[in-house]
């Protein structure tokens, strides 16, 4: 078996032994489209965070115990961009297993969301964990290679857009 133990050190619970495996995140791809333009949203990994300082991601984060994939994943937009959106609003878009393609052996969970409101760009967000966000932008996909990209979130978008299915329901082939 590869999952670990560790016991519990202090507390209510000191003494007791739990075992761990691998974490489950969520990462939203969230997209305006505005003057056939698409813009995605990220933000800039500030000084508080563990790894990646100044590079840009995905909203992402792990999955907490009492929430759905959809609720985790609008936590922590609202955490880390400030948008407070309903979670029925996103769809499944990918569940990404494979220990060596998933950041830190995470089993990640990947929703999409779309917006094509002309006026979107006047929603003001509100928040964002401090020192864990240094600034949040909704950056156009042209220019996505033109940022440095923390987990692989550009090499995403990029096989994000260029899926037959994104083609076909956008009318692109």
């Amino acid at each position: 078996m590869k999952n670990w133990s560790y016991t519990i050190k202090e507390g209510e619970h000191k003494g007791t032994t739990l075992w761990s495996g691998r974490y489950c995140a969520v990462c939203g791809l969230v997209f305006w489209e505005k003057d056939d333009h698409i813009y995605v949203l990220a933000n800039k990994r500030g000084k508080g965070t563990p790894d990646y300082q100044g590079y840009w991601n995905l909203p992402c984060g792990f999955l907490e115990a009492d929430e759905s994939g959809q609720q985790g994943i609008c936590r922590e937009i609202k955490e880390e961009c400030g948008y407070d959106f309903a979670s029925d609003m996103f769809i499944l878009y990918n569940v990404q297993t494979e220990p060596e393609k998933c950041n830190n052996s995470n089993v990640t969970i990947f929703y999409e969301y779309w917006t094509y409101n002309p006026e979107f760009n006047k929603v003001k967000a509100s928040g964002g964990e401090q020192d864990e966000v240094e600034c949040v932008m909704w950056i156009d996909i042209d220019q996505i290679e033109n940022f440095k990209w923390a987990f692989g979130h550009d090499k995403i978008l990029c096989n994000y857009f260029s899926k037959s299915f994104y083609k076909s329901q956008r009318g692109l082939f």
